[in-house]
């Protein structure tokens, strides 16, 4: 049978399963095992080294940022635009948020110059891409005289404990070797709070929140508190876990006060209005929504935007201003047309974007529907400050981006 660490042995165990006996359950079973292992760090080895090209790429874009950015537009914040170009090029090639690309940047970065040995066991498929990630985390917050010692203390660990497991004695050992006492690193880690949300499937989403631990106990206290009083309810029939929800939600909506006003556009197909079809509404800023929940919200919300869509080939809205500034009309329109910024793997919302002329003013573009749309702020300077183009095709309404490296990606299709 086939025992004992793997490591890159990937042709000997290939060799050594022409000599088994695959009739035996204990032998499939362990060579199972074997391939399983080996498939492992093989894919440890591919994730190290696609953070070591994408390292190299921007750092080829701060040492040549002509390659990013126009000759005319090479000043004091080139490098920085040209970073941005790189990033966002690499994340459409890869199908990765610009953000994530940034990310696996930083780990080979951080790792290669701070933790030599770690990186080069990850290299090598004997680290884990999560170990490795927790690392090059607390590495990056160490300095520069801490680097030997919280290498030497956790490198070892790296290759044998599960990510939980390593990431809680990382932890234990940088805070043996941090100067900073924990109300310091406390203040500093107040400043990284913040509130997300994430839409889910069947009209569900996620609320997350980054919050000091005392400020999470009273949120905590206070919804545990509500929820319990409504669980004693006699009649009351929801989980505890339900109650929270609702007792959240109720908290954070200001339910049955006046002094919340919300406007939202509420897309409903008219034939299923009427009963003739099951194709799903559209809530603005959500997504689809089931009938019957969109029926209620237009019976319960007077400020609703009630669209009805042509069952053939829905709304066209044609509007040719002559002036730049759109009108009020006009922003609404794409407001509720254009969900989120054009650029591929993009999901900032159109509410937090510019409307951006795709052929410019300036070059006789107009202020239409045709030729607006929302681009966040940072897509939308990225495309006036470095190489990066947009199109989009008068018959169809594609719109296409191209790259500084001549990569043409089409606008992702909205989420409707």
């Amino acid at each position: 049978m086939l025992g004992g660490n793997v490591g890159g042995g990937c042709l000997t165990a290939g060799m050594e399963a022409l000599l088994l006996d695959l009739a035996d359950a204990d032998t499939r079973v362990e060579f199972g095992m074997v391939e399983a292992e080996i498939a492992q760090r093989t894919q440890w080895r591919a994730a190290a080294e696609t953070f070591r090209a994408i390292d190299a790429t921007l750092r080829e874009a701060e040492a040549h940022p002509e390659v990013f950015i126009d000759a005319d537009m090479l000043r004091g914040d080139a490098v920085e635009f040209a970073k941005r170009a790189a990033a966002a090029d690499l994340a459409v090639r890869l199908n990765m948020s610009e953000t994530t690309v940034r990310n696996h940047g930083f780990v080979a970065s951080t790792l290669r110059q701070r933790l030599p040995q770690l990186w080069a066991w990850f290299a090598d498929g004997d680290v884990s891409t999560q170990n490795a990630r927790e690392a090059s985390a607390i590495a990056a917050e160490l300095p520069a005289e801490l680097w030997g010692p919280f290498e030497e203390q956790i490198v070892d660990s790296a290759k044998v404990l599960a990510p939980a497991r390593f990431k809680e004695q990382a932890k234990t050992v940088r805070e043996r070797l941090q100067a900073e006492t924990l109300t310091e690193r406390h203040q500093e880690a107040i400043t990284r709070r913040g509130v997300w949300t994430e839409v889910d499937r069947d009209g569900m989403g996620w609320l997350n929140a980054y919050l000091p631990a005392d400020a999470l106990a009273k949120i905590t206290a206070n919804v545990d508190g509500l929820a319990f009083d409504l669980f004693t309810e006699s009649d009351e029939t929801r989980t505890m876990a339900q109650l929270r929800a609702d007792a959240l939600t109720d908290l954070l909506t200001g339910a049955g006060s006046s002094k919340v006003g919300v406007t939202v556009a509420l897309t409903i197909p008219a034939l299923s209005l009427i009963g003739h079809s099951t194709e799903p509404a559209v809530l603005e800023g959500v997504g689809p929504i089931d009938i019957a929940t969109a029926r209620r919200l237009t019976a319960q919300a007077p400020t609703f935007t009630r669209l009805l869509t042509d069952p053939i080939n829905g709304v066209i809205l044609g509007m040719d201003a002559t002036q730049y500034r759109p009108s009020k009309a006009l922003k609404r329109w794409l407001a509720i047309t254009q969900v989120i910024c054009d650029f591929p793997g993009c999901g900032r919302k159109a509410q937090y974007c510019d409307l951006d002329h795709t052929i410019a003013w300036a070059d006789g573009g107009t202020t239409s529907a045709g030729n607006l749309h929302h681009r966040c702020r940072k897509h939308h300077t990225m495309k006036h400050q470095t190489k990066w183009r947009v199109t989009k095709d008068p018959d169809t309404g594609t719109t296409t981006w191209t790259s500084p490296t001549g990569y043409n990606r089409e606008a992702d299709p909205p989420p409707f």
